[in-house]
């Protein structure tokens, strides 16, 4: 029957939001009123309208869990499942500190770091992601990381075994942005939410090897240092038995300058202050020199990592309760004891 010669009910209706046929008699899609599986039906009707052929078939499959960096909730569940080692790695923006982690990821490549062997990593995808601009296949002459997000913490997992590692142990690293730990200067009370800290085994403060070669940048930097440790320990971040450890960055350029040998004797005199200054706040505290993504010949990649690694994988001493001695009271009375019946 043509579309003309049919008759328009007075409540035309149609399942398809873009048909006119209450206005126009007409089907939108050029089909017979009669022919239209869409005519005479609610917008609401078309998925009861299906049967069970139409309907769209269910893919079976599993889910694979995701490789990016975890979430504090996600360390956690490390933390609980077995022996872990916590870092919390501080440092001002471009000091080194994402590149530090990347060049550790990058040396498990080529077998064991520090007597230790590569197990697994639940943040795969995240340290590729972290590092594969200092990788040949992106063809770029200078190194280049990824920055940490402002306002968050993010961890990176690797499980490792042998040597120190024993029979498996979780190495959980923090990666907070640098400006977080500088405006913590500004404010100590905003430390509280820094958790990589205060679950940190070893706290790892970096200072930025190229600032030190510059007359004008060294003493800005040590007091970057001793600001950002102050605020740590006045915002109560600082857990007893915690290890920290200062870290001296890009190596190679320090080496390649004519100036390395008074940026070496710079930093020596800030681990000298830092000693002296929050030693009693720290079980050990001990430096290290690395060149994670040197840009000359001078070190090769990830020079003095593995000794960070090792410094790292120590067990936080144990906490030695200090016994307190029995008040001295001058009345007989007031050394009375109370004896519940």
């Amino acid at each position: 029957m043509a579309e003309a010669d049919q008759e328009v009910p007075e409540a035309v209706t149609c399942s398809n939001p873009a048909c006119r046929v209450a206005q126009t008699g007409k089907c939108v899609e050029g089909l017979g009123l009669s022919d239209c599986s869409h005519y005479g039906r609610r917008p609401d009707d078309t998925a009861d309208a299906l049967t069970e052929e139409e309907e769209a078939p269910q893919v079976e499959g599993i889910q694979i869990a995701g490789a990016d960096t975890l979430t504090p909730e996600e360390a956690s569940q490390l933390l609980r499942a077995g022996s872990a080692r916590v870092i919390a790695v501080i440092g001002p923006s471009d000091a080194g500190k994402t590149s530090l982690i990347a060049s550790l990821y990058d040396l498990y490549q080529g077998g064991q770091v520090a007597g230790t062997e590569y197990a697994r990593s639940r943040t795969l995808h995240a340290f590729e992601r972290t590092c594969h601009d200092a990788r040949a296949a992106c063809r770029r002459g200078t190194p280049h990381s990824n920055r940490t997000p402002l306002g968050e913490v993010r961890f990176y997992h690797l499980d490792l075994g042998g040597g120190p590692a024993a029979d498996g142990l979780a190495l959980i690293i923090g990666d907070r942005a640098g400006e977080d730990y500088r405006n913590a200067t500004d404010d100590c009370s905003t430390v509280g939410g820094f958790q990589e800290v205060r679950r940190a085994d070893s706290i790892t403060v970096l200072v930025d090897g190229e600032r030190l070669l510059n007359s004008g940048k060294r003493h800005n930097a040590r007091s970057d240092t001793l600001l950002i440790l102050r605020a740590l320990v006045d915002g109560g971040a600082i857990e007893s038995g915690q290890r920290l450890a200062l870290v001296l960055t890009k190596l190679d350029a320090v080496l390649a300058s004519d100036s390395g040998n008074r940026a070496e004797a710079f930093f020596t005199s800030m681990l000298d202050k830092v000693r002296e200054t929050f030693g009693d706040h720290f079980s050990e505290i001990s430096d290290f020199r690395v060149a994670a993504s040197p840009k000359n010949d001078q070190e090769k990649r990830g020079t003095g990592v593995a000794e960070l690694l090792s410094f790292w994988l120590q067990p936080r001493p144990p906490v030695v309760a200090v016994p307190r001695a029995a008040p001295e009271f001058e009345r007989a009375y007031a050394r009375l004891i109370v004896i519940e019946e």
